[in-house]
C-alpha cells in the first residue's frame, strides 16, 4: 500500500512538473494579426509625437515604445515578431493572448515597465512574482502611473509617453525625478 502511494506522488509530481513546463512555453502563445506592421523607419522622436496624440494606445505600438526604451530602436517587422521578443526576454508574459490592434491596459503596461526596468519590487511581488496587479501597484506606489489607474483600463497616449519618460529616466538614473513624479499633482 505504502509503495503504490510513493509511486502515485511521485506520477502526481511528474505531472505537475510537465504542466508547469507545458503552461510556461511559448508554444501556446495566442497572437492575434501577427503580420500586423508599423511605420517604418520611425524615429524615436516621430513615434514619441504621433503616440502622444491618440487616444488609446494599441499593444503593437506599445510594444514598440518598449522595445524602443531597452534597445533605442525597433528591429522588429510585425506584431508577432515584437511580441516573440519580448517573451523570450520575459518583459511579456507568455500567458497573455496579444491582439495588434487592442488598446494596451494599464495592468499589461505595468507589468512590461516592471520587467523591462528590473524595478525592485515589494514583499508581494519577491513572494509571488509579478502579477499585473501587483506591478500596477507598485508602480502606482513608485509615482510610473498614477494612483487611480484601474488596472483594466486603456492607456492615452499622453499617459504611454509619460510613463515611458520616467521608465527612461529610471533606467538612466535609477530614481524617478521629482518633476515627473505623479505623487508631485503634475
Amino acid at each position: 500500500m505504502i509503495r503504490r502511494i510513493g509511486q502515485f506522488a511521485m506520477l502526481s509530481s511528474g505531472l505537475m512538473l510537465l504542466t508547469l513546463a507545458v503552461g510556461c512555453s511559448t508554444s501556446s502563445l495566442k497572437i492575434v494579426s501577427p503580420e500586423a506592421a508599423l511605420p517604418t523607419g520611425e524615429s524615436s522622436a516621430e513615434y514619441l509625437d504621433r503616440i502622444a496624440s491618440q487616444e488609446t494606445v494599441s499593444e503593437n505600438d506599445a510594444l514598440r515604445g518598449i522595445l524602443l526604451l531597452v534597445d533605442g530602436k525597433d528591429a522588429a517587422g510585425t506584431f508577432g515578431q515584437r511580441v516573440r521578443t519580448l517573451v523570450d526576454r520575459k518583459v511579456a508574459a507568455g500567458s497573455w493572448s496579444f491582439r495588434s490592434d487592442r488598446p494596451i491596459t494599464r495592468g499589461k503596461l505595468a507589468y512590461v515597465i516592471y520587467q523591462s526596468c528590473k524595478i525592485p519590487g515589494g514583499v508581494i511581488l519577491t513572494l509571488t512574482g509579478p502579477t499585473q496587479r501587483y506591478c500596477l501597484r507598485e508602480l502606482q506606489y513608485r509615482g510610473f502611473i498614477s494612483a487611480e489607474s484601474p488596472i483594466y483600463g486603456k492607456v492615452t497616449g499622453m499617459e504611454f509617453v509619460a510613463v515611458l519618460t520616467r521608465a527612461d529616466t529610471f533606467l538612466e538614473t535609477g530614481e524617478i525625478p521629482e518633476i515627473l513624479s505623479t505623487t508631485q499633482g503634475w
